[in-house]
């Protein structure tokens, strides 16, 4: 849930300003606050929805809605309505049913162009290989010797090492509604949480119970499990004159790799304006890309720095979510109106070989300059 700034503003102010004994009461007026702001328009059409749902019989999909699996039933009695006031004791995490993550993990997919260049390991998955091709293929006898460094080639990531949490708060006017609507509710919110923790950590973890990002050196000095950040290579344009000389033979592992799609990822600032300036040209109808030296796709991210970007190659960033939790907090019932979860999502991500992205200073980037060439026509008789 994305909390406006005013309201945070002034939530801090009512702080400030109350007296140390009434601290306490004025935090519970101000999520009662946050929570009627925020979800006074999401109750409302999902209030509206589901008239409307009920009268037309429309089919599913047009509200976002799915048909449920008797288990993931079960769950919501257990974990959101708490009809079974045994089963979640505050001490432990409820796991979502695998079918929910995988419909979460397909929104999150969309929700952000980024996930689109990611190789996603399958929802419930513990441990996920690193796929890339070691070495070359050769005709001959299989021995134990060829296996041995066949099997030594290729790593593992585990993907249920590092946990993302959040609360999440369901309004009883949503479990009033029904399962569809809760799957619904819950799985709108799950996305909005995790999807930002999870760009975090694709592109800026340190690998200390966090993915290792884009922006991280893998063979640099790993110092108490952090992961230090990649040496920027600075470049002037993205074309062959400096991109195809410091930055392609990197990529292309000096000629050995085939390289055509590279993804540019930067800040919407540095996207808006530095990067566009080195990519665009002014034609007749305004401002048109201009042939890509190779075939760049633009993603931004409010995780890279100024002044810096990303050269990646699409699908060698491996990451999964191998669980999502929710645990049940009974120390918010003072909130009647709402149920308190906390969420965690287990996880984890890396690249595949440290050369499958580099790290640019683009502090430098000059904008685009056509080169006109013109012909002159030999004059008879000169």
């Amino acid at each position: 849930m994305k909390i406006k700034n005013e309201t945070i503003e002034k939530i801090k102010e009512k702080l400030d300003n109350a007296p140390s004994e009434e601290k306490s009461q004025v935090i519970i007026e101000a999520i009662q606050e946050i929570m009627e702001q925020e979800y006074a328009g999401t109750i409302t059409q999902y209030q509206k929805d589901f008239e409307e749902y009920n009268a037309s019989k429309e089919n599913d999909k047009k509200f976002g809605l799915r048909a449920l699996t008797e288990k993931e039933k079960q769950w919501i009695d257990r974990a959101i309505k708490q009809e079974d006031k045994t089963s979640i004791t505050g001490k432990e995490i409820d796991y979502l049913p695998e079918t929910t993550v995988d419909y979460i993990f397909e929104d999150l997919k969309t929700a952000h162009p980024l996930f689109e260049y990611i190789q996603w390991a399958p929802a419930g998955v513990q441990k996920w290989f690193l796929s890339e091709r070691s070495g070359k293929a050769t005709w001959g006898k299989l021995t134990r010797a060829i296996v041995d460094q066949i099997e030594a080639g290729i790593e593992s990531l585990p993907l249920d090492v590092n946990s993302l949490s959040a609360f999440m708060f369901v309004p009883k006017a949503i479990i009033a509604l029904g399962y569809k609507w809760i799957d619904k509710f819950v799985r709108t919110v799950l996305l909005e949480v995790n999807e930002e923790g999870i760009e975090t950590g694709i592109i800026a973890g340190n690998g200390k119970e966090a993915p290792i990002g884009l922006l991280k050196d893998l063979k640099g000095s790993v110092q108490e499990g952090v992961y230090p950040d990649k040496t920027a290579v600075k470049v002037t344009d993205l074309g062959p004159d400096d991109f195809g000389e410091k930055v392609l033979p990197t990529l292309n592992r000096k000629g050995k790799r085939n390289v055509s799609t590279i993804v540019i990822i930067a800040n919407q600032k540095e996207m808006d304006s530095t990067i566009y300036k080195a990519t665009h040209v002014l034609g007749f109808n305004g401002y048109v890309l201009a042939n890509n030296y190779k075939d760049f796709r633009f993603v931004s991210s409010p995780d890279v720095p100024d002044g810096k970007a990303i050269a990646y190659i699409p699908n060698k960033y491996v990451a999964g979510i191998s669980r999502m939790g929710i645990d049940y907090s009974d120390h918010y019932k003072f909130l009647e109106q709402l149920r308190t979860y906390t969420v965690v999502t287990y996880g984890n991500g890396r690249l595949i070989d440290n050369d499958d992205a580099v790290v640019l200073d683009i502090s430098e980037l000059k904008p685009l300059v056509p080169t006109v060439q013109t012909e002159t026509a030999a004059i008879p008789g000169a």
